[in-house]
């Protein structure tokens, strides 16, 4: 019971995650034309969240190594409730911004812990499906953020989405503050000893024994971070232009997050058999097909079948990289592994909506923008399969 109950607060936590990375991007059509500003202008504004992100996740996340996992996630909680109805109130690119930061140091401080609790509550032999499943929380928040929107934005315009991202936060962190259990790998009273802050926590992870998986981690975790947020900060104005309505084009997102759920289950599936490597070459060669066909002629009447493929590629396999980061290292630095994972490779996640706003400024197709993801989805294959002896290695001791 203790055991569920850990995993349905992770869940919700990192589901509200999903919902509030992606209702940015859902707002910037509605904005762009409320403030009189080109979409591009609204770059900074996207990667914001994620600059914050990575510095939660560096500097505040490894605390939960120290004083436990529970105090950060209800901390967390309310830092986005408070986060997010300033970003409702904002009145100009520049007060979004600085929200928006803000909303990305909490989500860093929640996506690190909750990912690391729910894996020190799994049993090993089910680690990767368990952590992929509670994973999956963030493609159904962002699937169930694009099915809402359209509903939203006619009733509360886009304010409307930010102010949900505040309400349903509090309402878990006081609920939180009740239900929500401790690690059962870091008893009451009892900090770890590994992470005093959090420059010795990076010592820590490039130490001999981890400097290799940790390395390897961050380079395809960054490539494929830049990769996913290109897509799901774009999505909307991309199919825009290419002529889809725009209720359509917001639901365009539940299509990518639903392909990411079934991708990751499937690859959950894999890599608790024992192949993690073939779960994230044949995930990312998926994702390179699919965007490659977005460039074929006449294809475009294909292009939600092509969604579900791509985010079964782009978003499944960001998810069993985070349930193979469950697998690199032991309890004493595991939220210092996620965390400084999530603050380093934010470089590529940072990079995907700026590039994405310098691609949409050349006036290039949309089709032929789509098409261009097949790039970075290849270097992942690239990636994956260097990552072989490491990941072995890391299942074994896992």
């Amino acid at each position: 019971m203790v055991r569920m109950r850990a995993f349905l607060f992770c869940a919700l936590i990192i589901l509200l995650d999903g919902y509030d990375l992606q209702a940015m991007a859902l707002a910037v059509p509605t904005l762009a034309a409320h403030w009189h500003l080109p979409a591009s202008a609204f770059a900074p504004a996207l990667s914001a969240s994620l600059v914050g992100l990575g510095l939660g996740s560096a500097l505040l996340a490894p605390l939960g190594d120290r004083i436990g996992r529970r105090p950060l996630l209800v901390g967390g909680m309310l830092l986005m409730a408070v986060t997010g109805a300033g970003a409702a109130c904002a009145d100009g690119v520049g007060q979004l911004v600085l929200w928006r930061a803000l909303i990305g140091a909490a989500l860093g401080v929640c996506q690190a812990n909750a990912t690391a609790l729910a894996s020190e509550h799994a049993p090993p032999a089910r680690r990767a499906g368990v952590m992929t499943l509670v994973g999956c929380s963030v493609s159904l928040g962002g699937m169930l953020a694009g099915w809402a929107a359209p509903w939203i934005l006619a009733q509360a315009t886009w304010r409307g989405l930010f102010l949900v991202g505040a309400v349903l936060p509090a309402g878990i962190a006081v609920a939180a503050l009740a239900g929500l259990p401790e690690s059962p790998q870091l008893p009451a009273g009892r900090p770890a000893a590994a992470n005093p802050g959090a420059l010795a926590s990076l010592r820590a992870l490039l130490a001999p024994a981890y400097r290799e998986r940790t390395l390897r981690l961050w380079c395809i975790y960054g490539l494929a971070a830049l990769l996913l947020y290109l897509l799901t900060s774009w999505l909307p104005v991309l199919l825009s232009s290419a002529g889809w309505p725009a209720a359509r084009a917001l639901r365009g997102i539940a299509l990518l997050q639903f392909g990411g759920i079934a991708g990751a289950l499937i690859q959950a599936w894999w890599i608790d058999r024992g192949h993690p490597v073939g779960a994230l070459i044949g995930a990312y060669a998926v994702t390179a097909a699919a965007a490659a066909a977005f460039a074929v002629p006449g294809a475009q009447g294909a292009w939600p079948l092509l969604l579900v493929l791509l985010g079964s590629g782009a978003a499944g396999a960001m998810l069993s990289i985070f349930a193979v980061g469950a697998i690199y290292y032991p309890p004493a630095i595991r939220v210092s592994g996620f965390g400084w994972a999530g603050a380093i490779t934010r470089v590529g996640a940072v990079l995907g909506p700026l590039l994405g706003g310098w691609v949409l400024g050349t006036a290039m197709p949309a089709a032929h923008i789509m098409a261009l993801m097949a790039l970075p989805a290849a270097l992942c294959c690239v990636l994956a399969v260097g990552m072989r002896r490491t990941l072995r290695l890391a299942c074994r001791m896992g």
